[in-house]
């Protein structure tokens, strides 16, 4: 049976800039070019958007409602690192890297987003370029915090670790 540890994140998303907090240097014509290129989907309480491991080609921009990402451990436990709301993006690595998701993302509640297929970002790419450095732009500060946040408390557990160590030597 697999266990979630869902009574805290690692990450808060009220720590988390928001990708369309991001874009306010989009002008009008942009928003409308980068929406014609969306779709929308609309996912109800449990279910999951993604899978970890699977292949992304999508990028997701949370619409409404929340979404938690969850790591799958090896002992089959699952472990919460963060739910994202309105504004925040998903699946950004897999998406850019062209690689597996690293992690799971699961509606909590009534859910919709914003799809960006690959091919649309593509098309994107020849249709306006300014409009896709722009957008990229936005998903490196997001990807640059949430690196920066990690390090830091990454910082924190090992330095907590290292002092917990060397008392435990001590004695």
């Amino acid at each position: 049976m697999s266990q979630t540890s869902e009574k805290s994140s690692i990450l808060d998303a009220e720590d988390l800039p928001r990708f369309d907090e991001l874009l306010p240097f989009l002008s009008n014509a942009e928003v409308q070019t980068l929406y014609d290129h969306l779709d929308e989907v609309e996912l109800v309480d449990g279910e999951e958007l993604f899978h970890q491991g699977c292949e992304g080609e999508i990028l997701y921009i949370l619409k409404g409602g929340a979404i938690k990402i969850i790591i799958e451990n090896e002992d089959n436990t699952r472990t919460q690192l963060t739910k994202l709301t309105e504004g925040h993006i998903i699946g950004e690595i897999a998406f850019l890297m062209g690689s597996p998701h690293s992690a799971t993302a699961q509606a909590e509640g009534e859910t919709s987003l914003f799809l960006l297929h690959k091919h649309h970002f593509e098309a994107l790419v020849l249709e306006d370029p300014t409009l896709v450095f722009k957008i990229v732009l936005a998903i490196n500060k997001v990807l640059c915090y949430r690196l920066a946040r990690m390090n830091k408390q990454l910082s924190g557990m090992t330095n907590w670790y290292k002092e917990h160590h060397d008392e435990s030597d001590d004695k």
